[in-house]
C-alpha cells in the first residue's frame, strides 16, 4: 500500500484512525494559528498517531505583528508541541501577510524560525506558492523548504516538500477523506525528515572507578573531577524532557530523549518541583523530577578524628569550624577548587575524594 505524507489540522475532525494509519508514513500536525488560537484537536491527533507508531511533526500558523511578536509566537509553540515531535515547520500564508505587513514579514519569520532553531529544532518554512518570490522571503533561512502548489505542476521553485493536493483539490485518503497531501520533492529522503530531533549527549560523564587499595589514601585524587552527580531520564528512550534557560525564570531551550546517564554540571534548589540541574551548558537545565541521581559524595582522605576545615564562602578564607572523616557530605556545588556540602559550609577539594 502506497503510503503518504499529510497535514492535518482541526479541520479534519472525523478520522477513523485504524482505517487511515497503514496509509500514512509521517503526518504534520497544526499546533497553533497564532499565539491566541490553540488547535483543538492537536493533542488527541498525536495520541492516535503515537498509538498507532506513526512518526509526527508540528505546524504553527503565524500571526505575528512583528519581529518581536513572532519570538513570542516561536516560544508558544514550542511550549505546545509533542516532545516526540520529529521536527517544527512555521507556515506563512495569506493571513500572515495580513497581521505583519509586507515591510517585517521576511524579518519577523526569521526570528521565529531562528528561536526554534536556537532551541535545538529542525525547523522547515512552509510558505504560499504566490508569495515566496515576494517580500523577501525566497531570502528566509530554514532546514528545508516546503511550498504547495495544487494540480500537476509542480512548484517554480526548489523545494524539499511538495504540497500537491489539499481537501478542495482531489486530496483524499480513506478513513479521513479530504485531507492535504505531500510528496518528497528534493534531495532529502523521508529518513532525514523523521529521524528526530535528538540533541548530542551532553558531557559524557566519568566512570565509577574502583579505588585502588595499593595506593596511600592521602595522595588518592578525586574520582570525579567535576559536576555534583549523575542523572538519568526516569522515561524511556525516545521520550523527551525538556531543557531550559535561566533556571529562576525557564525558558524552553531544547530537550533530550536518550536514557542515558548525563553529567550534573550544578543545581538549582528553587525549592520542590522547582529544583533544577544543569546538564551542560546555560541552555541545558532541566527538572530534577524527572531523572533518578546518583549524587556525588565527599569522602575523607584522612583517618576518623582527623577535622577537615570548614569555611563560610568558595575562597575558603574564613574558618568557621572542622568536620572529622567518619561521614560522607553530598556535594551541593563546586566552584574552583572548593567544595559546597551544604547548609553555607564550603570544603577544599585537596581534602577528599569525590564519588
Amino acid at each position: 500500500m502506497k503510503k503518504h505524507i499529510i497535514d492535518i489540522s482541526k479541520w479534519n475532525d472525523s478520522i477513523n484512525w485504524d482505517v487511515l494509519a497503514p496509509q500514512v508514513s509521517l503526518a504534520i500536525c497544526r499546533v497553533q494559528y497564532g499565539s491566541d488560537t490553540v488547535d483543538g484537536l492537536y493533542k488527541q491527533h498525536v495520541a492516535q498517531l503515537e498509538k498507532r507508531g506513526i512518526p509526527h511533526a508540528a505546524y504553527a500558523y503565524g500571526c505575528y505583528v512583528s519581529v518581536n511578536d513572532a519570538i513570542v509566537e516561536a516560544n508558544d509553540f514550542m511550549k505546545r508541541t509533542n516532545l516526540n515531535a520529529k521536527f517544527l515547520v512555521l507556515d506563512c500564508e495569506d493571513d500572515t501577510l495580513k497581521s505583519c505587513g509586507p515591510d517585517n514579514l521576511a524579518a519577523a519569520s526569521q526570528a521565529f524560525i531562528d528561536t526554534c532553531k536556537a532551541a535545538g529544532w529542525k525547523v522547515g518554512f512552509y510558505v504560499s506558492h504566490h508569495m515566496y518570490n515576494q517580500y523577501g522571503l525566497n531570502k528566509v533561512k530554514a532546514d528545508f523548504l516546503w511550498i504547495p502548489r495544487y494540480g500537476s505542476n509542480k512548484p517554480a521553485y526548489a523545494c524539499d516538500l511538495w504540497q500537491y493536493a489539499d481537501g478542495e483539490t482531489g486530496g483524499w485518503l480513506d478513513g479521513v477523506g479530504k485531507v492535504d497531501l505531500n510528496v518528497l520533492n528534493g534531495d532529502k529522503p523521508l529518513s532525514w525528515f523523521i529521524g528526530g530531533n535528538e540533541l548530542n549527549p551532553i558531557n559524557p560523564i566519568d566512570p565509577i572507578n574502583p579505588i585502588d587499595p595499593i595506593q596511600p589514601i592521602h595522595i588518592i585524587q578525586s574520582i570525579q573531577k567535576e559536576g555534583i552527580g549523575h542523572a538519568t531520564s526516569r522515561y524511556d528512550d525516545g521520550y523527551g524532557v525538556n531543557l531550559y534557560e535561566n533556571p529562576a525564570n525557564p525558558i524552553f531551550a531544547g530537550r533530550i530523549t536518550q536514557k542515558i546517564p548525563y553529567l550534573i554540571q550544578k543545581g538549582y534548589w528553587g525549592g520542590g518541583e522547582k529544583d533544577m540541574i544543569c546538564l551542560g551548558n546555560e541552555k541545558q537545565w532541566a527538572y530534577l523530577k524527572h531523572f533518578d541521581v546518583k549524587w556525588f559524595y565527599t569522602h575523607s582522605k584522612y583517618p576518623v578524628g582527623w577535622g577537615i576545615a570548614v569555611h563560610s564562602e568558595p575562597e575558603c578564607i574564613n574558618h568557621v569550624g572542622n568536620i572529622d572523616g567518619s561521614t560522607p557530605y553530598r556535594i551541593w556545588g563546586r566552584v574552583g577548587d572548593a567544595i559546597d556540602i551544604g547548609g553555607n559550609r564550603w570544603i577544599r577539594e585537596e581534602d577528599v575524594i569525590i564519588k
